[in-house]
Formats: structure tokens, sequence, C-alpha cells
């Protein structure tokens, strides 16, 4: 399971949040990159590379029981 997780700078203090929402996962890693893809073409960069103060990374993580 994959979380995207989503970097904003404020200054220089990041920030993290899930990309998608509270709880939401990828089954698979290339669902993941994809999705990031298209967030950076979403917060106004270009395929893949995010405007300066941003990035996103798949996090691989372990399924959890709620």
């Amino acid at each position: 399971m994959w979380v995207l997780v989503y970097i904003i700078l404020n200054g220089t203090e990041p920030m993290a949040v899930n990309a998608y929402g509270p709880n939401h996962t990828f089954d698979k890693m290339y669902e993941c990159f994809a999705a990031r893809d298209r967030l950076s073409v979403d917060t106004g960069g270009m395929n893949g590379y995010f405007p300066e103060g941003m990035q996103a990374i798949c996090v691989k993580t372990k399924k959890v029981s709620l």
C-alpha cells in the first residue's frame, strides 16, 4: 500500500499532508506515481516537476485496520 505525501514549504518550515485526503492509499506503486505526476501539473508545475517550495513523494506503508 502507498500514500502520496504532499510537502509544502512555508518559508523554510515544511508542512506535509496526504495529497488525496485522510486515509487515501494506492494499492500499486505505479498508481501512486501517476497520481504524483497529476498533482505536479495541478499545482502549477510540469509532468513530475513541482513548483519551488513544493514536492510529493510516494511512501510505502503497511495496511492498517481501522
